[in-house]
């Protein structure tokens, strides 16, 4: 048995990633400065007496080292972070401070604590406008005559990736960033197109979009990366040539296919997606593409479970599950 602290642990990817642990029998430190919402509550319920609940801040160190050393944590999956790119784009500077402070105070922790690895929750949005496919972990990140596509979400993730990589060749602190790529399922939060699909499909509500039908994502389910971020910490630092990984599900899929997938599995799904983009979604588009999973796949062992139409199911079932609650 291992402990193992989350930071953001009352999050929609915090909560899974706490289930799977906890399944297998480790210690669960989480580390929130909320609880979390019913419907994730309910899905950690049976392992309660596994996962101890700290209420702090990602910005205050103090409570943090505290944490780390009243519960003698071995690992950390840091997951706290502002991730809705749109309020980054109106509150650019708490959203620097939360995820490049954050993790600074994450990464310092494990420096002085003697912390065995920290795993970061990292993001796609760190790529700078596509240049070629499919993009692989050396794709640029920046570019010299502009700043992120999505504006200071993605900025602060490829700058804490950048914070993460130089602890670990500098300072000594094993560190893996995961490059996740639209995580939906139940309890989501960032709606993405797909969440109103299901939850209204469900529901026998109608789901109205005027645009976006043409923006494409890797759809990626939550169970997928939360047992990329578990091989993540798992794997054997030896057996590593790198340290930043691409976790997606190898498939592009627009919302209007969403739309698609969604009404293939209820035939009265009532939803209309209309063409076109907005600006962020323009911007946003121009930096997604195809990702290759190659090192994921052979360093970690990583294997998505869930293509669309099953990840779908899966959301859908869970979702009619938390509705009888």
């Amino acid at each position: 048995m291992s402990t193992i602290m989350i930071t953001g642990g009352s999050g929609f990817l915090g909560t899974y990633v706490i289930r799977q642990l906890a399944e297998r029998g480790d210690r669960v430190i989480s580390f929130d400065a909320v609880g979390p919402s019913a419907e994730l509550a309910a899905l950690t319920a049976p392992y309660e007496g596994q996962i101890v609940r700290v209420r702090g801040q990602i910005l205050d160190l103090a409570s943090l080292l505290r944490a780390v050393q009243q519960y003698k944590v071995e690992r950390i999956f840091h997951a706290a972070a502002l991730y809705d790119p749109p309020y980054s784009l109106d509150e650019p500077a708490i959203t620097f401070q939360v995820n490049v402070n954050g993790t600074i105070n994450v990464l310092e922790a494990a420096r002085l604590m003697g912390v065995q690895r920290v795993v970061q929750s990292s993001s796609i949005a760190v790529y700078m406008p596509r240049q070629y496919e499919p993009i692989d972990e050396k794709h640029p990140i920046l570019t010299p005559s502009a700043g992120n596509p999505l504006g200071p979400y993605g900025a602060s993730k490829a700058a804490a990736e950048i914070v993460g990589l130089t602890y670990y060749s500098t300072n000594g602190v094993d560190f893996i960033a995961l490059r996740n790529s639209a995580i939906y399922g139940y309890g989501m939060r960032y709606p993405m197109y797909i969440k109103p699909m299901v939850e209204n499909s469900v529901r026998g509500l109608p789901t109205r979009f005027a645009t976006g039908g043409d923006m494409r994502r890797d759809y990626t389910h939550v169970k997928d990366i939360a047992q990329a971020v578990i091989k993540a910490l798992d794997v054997p630092s030896e057996t590593l040539s790198q340290r930043v990984f691409n976790i997606g599900s190898g498939a592009m899929s627009s919302a209007s296919q969403v739309a698609e997938t969604v009404r293939a599995i209820l035939p009265n799904a009532d939803i209309e997606v209309g063409s076109g983009l907005s600006d962020l979604e323009q911007s946003d588009m121009r930096a997604r593409g195809l990702l290759d999973l190659t090192a994921a796949r052979q360093q970690l062992k990583y294997e998505p479970r869930y293509p669309l139409e099953a990840g779908i199911r899966d959301y859908m079932n869970m979702y009619r599950q938390g509705q009888r609650l």
